[in-house]
């Protein structure tokens, strides 16, 4: 009985400490969940060979056909595990290291395996003996590569003797072209002489070429590159890179391309109209074009064994669900979450959040928070965010419209006092300046929305330039009227014609913020059982650019009592507006922390919600202010761009990220640092400088207890061909891995180690 009662006891005492982790949730652009599978028939149907919750990816099959190894995260990092391929055994991992592996390859004669792995820092290719029934130490591994930048996709020779892959150590980081914050990587094609060490290159693009692939003989490599536009395609070239020569067609994507025989090759491309990935087979001296494989599964990163077994990773295309809406298609939770962190000073339980700006978690609940709009459907987005002013807008395109067609119609009834081309003329005059008044709209409205005041005096300068051209027909009408009564016709109806273009003018100038305005819904998850409620929904903000009331950052107060909402454009460009919301969760209110004349956002609260903190450019430049006991203080007031501040939660310290002293990377864009702020007698100290990395930095948070900080970072590179992400998972900025930064002594943890764009991590307390 006493025994009973001590394990009781334990079991209760093991339980709180389980409950006690403090928890920290962050964004992930992952899948949503991947499986190996097997084709036993050449490609034409697959079985899974894995079953697990986390991420499986990125098998190959060794040369006696009797393993397969694979990249697994179920140990909460990406890792190489092994299991028979008849599946006699469990699948067990390969190599003992807290780091990073994926992207295996074997040797030839199956007795090495190279593998892409972040034992060092960065991605480096490591060769180690392959001993399926061993676990070896990754101190068993050669770093063949050694070198600061990211070396990817290992491919052997034929011969044994060389490896070939991609890296990005030729080119300099460069912004994004459509995301300028985020940074943007060329790789190129590399083989290394493993006896020698000789490093040879063989490509040198401005864009990406990559997985590289040696023919039988050893004599050409395949290899995707983008470098025909910003969709891959298939290469082939000699193995000493002459002779590089287009193989597939460019109208639609190709990657990791497989070499099946002397004159066929696979690759993976997208179908963008139904969003699905097939598997295509090459035929490389026909160009002649089959699907490998056509059942249900979406199948990535093929590998053949020379009889003609398949390996692949994939799963069922995903879908939209309730507790996800408006996120990544699929699961809210990354797969294989949570996971536990436990060293290092740190022991939180991690959770990976499938959304771009993690979904909150409530600090007093297992809930998350986010927000959501109809976008799918665009006559009920219409339905649920047109207002009364988009009538008479709709009103003017149709009487336009009419005024083309009809401008026909009068030069067929005036034919025989007229001539119609005239009238046909005035028809396509009409429909040019209709065309042209719609592109400065659409242009100013839906793409360079920065610069939306400038609509305003285009379009008032048009609407005197149609008055003035009314006006002058309307006399000619008058004097014709009675002697040219064709002529007159036609000044009429160039008089009405230009009357409803400026009027057209006049109502896009000075109601188009009106017409539109977005709604976001608050939608509250329980990510422990998945269960959905709608909160609210957030109030229009009229008399602004729609954009302007879109949602870009929520964070719980850390009391839990309410929350801060950012609604506007992430970037804090002149034009640009974004304002800080208060939301009350008792009583629904909706409270303005900001003025929506500027750029402002990103705003935190301490403990005590006395203390507000916050960015805008209200002066002219991105600072940070704070804001306590109703007056205003400008912390950094600099011409540099600074963002994301966080206040601890005594309210004593600020985190920030700026760009103040970082890297040129071009087009205007420099890397950012994390800088901090500490609250001196009555004041507060200059800024200093907390980390100092080549890349981008970002998204800082508090620990509950104010000690720590947990943030976004770069400075390991990444882990993987950028392209193949891009590809397939919406991934602008390929940086993302989670650093704990004890502030006391400046120590620093590495969290995650993988190959997905993860940010925006938000620390909050155990459940009590």
């Amino acid at each position: 009985m006493k025994s009973f009662f001590f394990f009781s006891f334990f079991l209760f005492v093991f339980s709180c400490q389980v409950s006690a982790q403090e928890r920290v949730f962050f964004s992930s652009f992952s899948p949503e969940t991947w499986e190996v599978y097997l084709s036993e028939d050449d490609g034409k149907t697959f079985k899974p060979i894995t079953d697990h919750p986390a991420l499986d990816y990125d098998a190959v099959i060794s040369p006696d056909e009797k393993w397969v190894v694979f990249t697994s995260e179920r140990s909460g990092v990406p890792q190489l595990y092994v299991k028979p391929l008849d599946g006699s055994e469990p699948a067990r991992k390969l190599i003992n290291s807290p780091s990073f592996q994926d992207q295996a390859a074997f040797s030839p004669d199956g007795s090495k395996l190279a593998f892409v792995g972040s034992h060092e820092g960065n991605a480096e290719i490591y060769l180690i003996d392959f001993l399926p029934e061993t676990t070896l130490d990754i101190s068993r591994a050669k770093n063949i590569t050694e070198h600061p930048g990211g070396d990817f996709r290992p491919n052997f020779s034929p011969d044994g003797k060389h490896v070939a892959f991609s890296s990005d150590r030729g080119h300099a980081i460069r912004p994004h072209r459509a995301f300028p914050f985020a940074m943007d990587r060329i790789g190129d094609i590399y083989t290394l002489n493993l006896q020698t060490n000789e490093l040879k290159r063989l490509t040198e693009e401005d864009e990406w070429d990559g997985s590289p692939v040696w023919s039988k003989t050893g004599e050409e490599i395949y290899f995707y590159s983008l470098r025909h536009g910003n969709q891959a395609s298939v290469f082939k070239m000699n193995s000493d890179g002459s002779s590089q020569q287009l193989l597939s067609d460019t109208t639609h994507l190709g990657i990791s391309p497989v070499l099946i025989s002397d004159d066929r090759l696979s690759y993976t491309t997208l179908n963008r109209r139904d969003d699905r990935v097939y598997n295509l087979v090459l035929d490389i001296n026909s160009g002649r074009l089959d699907t490998l494989y056509k059942g249900e599964l979406d199948l990535f990163n093929l590998h053949r064994s020379p009889s003609g077994l398949w390996v692949a990773h994939g799963a069922v295309t995903a879908k939209e669900i309730p507790s996800n809406r408006g996120g990544f298609a699929g699961g809210l939770i990354g797969a294989g979450f949570p996971n536990v962190w436990n060293g290092d000073s740190l022991n939180v339980e991690l959770t990976a959040i499938r959304r771009a700006f993690a979904a909150p978690p409530d600090p007093n609940g297992p809930f998350l928070i986010f927000d959501s709009m109809n976008q799918g459907d665009p006559l009920q987005f219409f339905q649920e965010y047109a207002t009364p002013f988009i009538w008479p807008f709709l009103l003017l395109v149709v009487l336009l419209i009419f005024m083309v067609f009809r401008g026909f119609y009068l030069g067929f009834r005036n034919r025989k006092e007229e001539k119609v081309s005239k009238f046909i003329l005035a028809g396509l005059g009409v429909l040019f300046a209709f065309i042209v008044i719609s592109a400065i709209f659409f242009n100013f409205f839906l793409i360079n929305f920065e610069s939306f005041d400038l609509m305003l005096p285009i379009m008032a300068a048009f609407m005197v330039i149609f008055a003035l051209i009314g006006i002058t027909f309307n006399k000619k009408s008058n004097r014709l009227k009675t002697s040219a009564p064709a002529r007159s016709a036609l000044y009429k109806y160039l008089t009405v014609s230009f009357a409803l273009l400026g009027g057209l003018a006049f109502y896009l100038a000075f109601f188009s913020t009106n017409m539109v305005q977005t709604q976001p819904e608050l939608v509250r998850v329980n990510y422990k059982t998945l269960e959905t409620e709608t909160l609210d929904v957030l109030d229009r903000n009229y008399g602004v650019h729609p954009a302007f009331s879109t949602v870009i950052d929520m964070k719980f107060m850390k009391d839990g009592s309410g929350l801060l909402i950012t609604t506007g454009p992430f970037r804090g460009g002149e034009g640009t507006k974004a304002t800080v919301w208060q939301y009350d969760l008792d009583s629904n209110e909706q409270i303005r922390r900001t003025d929506s004349d500027h750029n402002s956002g990103f705003g935190d609260l301490s403990l005590s919600n006395k203390t507000f903190v916050f960015r805008s450019n209200r002066d002219g430049d991105q600072d940070i202010f704070v804001e306590e006991s109703g007056s205003l203080i400008n912390l950094t007031n600099n011409p540099a761009r600074d963002n994301f501040p966080v206040i601890s939660p005594d309210g004593n310290t600020i985190i920030y990220v700026s760009d103040q002293n970082g890297k040129d990377v071009g087009q205007g864009i420099k890397t950012m640092d994390l800088y901090i702020i500490e609250r001196t007698g009555d004041g507060w100290s200059v800024p200093e400088q907390l980390t100092y990395n080549q890349g981008q930095t970002g998204h800082p948070y508090f620990s509950p207890d104010g000690e720590w900080i947990m943030y976004t970072s770069e400075a390991y590179g990444i882990n993987d061909e950028q392209p193949i992400s891009q590809s397939f998972i919406f991934s602008p900025q390929m940086y993302g891995e989670i650093v704990a930064l004890r502030l006391k002594d400046q120590k620093r943890v590495r969290v995650t180690h993988n190959k997905w764009e993860e940010g925006a991590p938000i620390w909050v307390k155990a459940i009590e």
